[in-house]
């Protein structure tokens, strides 16, 4: 009795029996059939409508003199598209297609991109494609104006009774968003090197380290420090002459 595995063996033989022994132009012949067929189905299948989530790039465009993002703004956004299958594989494959522009006005305090703004944006950059929607149908957004000021430098509060310090510059300038810039405290404490000898006076060059978006004046600061016991020990010598 046949098993199952026999019968299919019988149907395989059967279906390639007509091909065997054939001319290779035969075979050539049948593959040209094939690809033909494939391309003439692949192209009538891009020629329908669908629905589909694109993750399209996007180009910020506002007064970048003035005003500072405070969160990292979207490099590109997910959004639902209805279009013809061959305008949705070029926007896939970013083919002649260009990023989105979009231009928030950028008031201070956290304000968002309503969606008449970014769907037009996305709609004058996907040209013959339906935007649908994206998940949040707002972009959040949140600016601040740019701010300088003028601080004077000092140590840290858990060194100011254990060193004397100078500096040099002695005042710097710092730039950033304003409500951050407000925030820093003054004097600006520039931390000492790792354990500092006790009892002697040092001259280095130490880094200004400042918060994220903020940009300090210089990158470093010439800091000259004496331990305070070592003044003490100085003043009574000079005292006992």
């Amino acid at each position: 009795m046949d098993g199952p595995l026999t019968r299919a063996g019988g149907l395989v033989r059967w279906f390639v029996r007509p091909f065997a022994g054939q001319e290779p132009s035969f075979y050539r012949a049948i593959t040209a059939c094939l690809l033909a067929a494939s391309l003439f189905w692949q192209m009538n299948a891009l020629n329908k409508t669908y629905t589909t989530r694109l993750n399209y790039p996007l180009a910020w465009h506002y007064d970048s003199v003035h005003y500072v993002p405070l969160r990292t703004l979207p490099a590109r956004l997910p959004v639902s598209v209805t279009g013809q299958g061959w305008r949705l594989l070029r926007a896939n494959l970013g083919w002649g297609t260009h990023p989105a522009d979009l231009r928030p006005v950028p008031l201070p305090g956290t304000r968002y991109l309503p969606a008449g703004a970014w769907r037009r944006g996305l709609q004058n950059a996907l040209e013959g494609v339906q935007v649908n929607e994206w998940a949040g149908d707002t972009l959040r957004l949140t600016f601040d104006r740019y701010a300088s000021r003028r601080i004077e430098l000092g140590l840290p509060a858990d060194s100011v009774r254990l060193y004397k310090a100078s500096f040099e510059p002695a005042i710097i300038s710092f730039r950033g968003p304003a409500s951050m810039i407000n925030a820093l405290p003054s004097p600006y404490p520039i931390a000492l090197p790792p354990t500092p000898a006790r009892g002697s006076s040092e001259e280095v060059e130490v880094a200004v380290k400042a918060p994220a978006r903020v940009r300090p004046s210089v990158a470093t600061v010439r800091l000259t420090f004496t331990a305070i016991e070592r003044i003490k020990v100085i003043k009574r010598r000079s005292r006992t002459r």
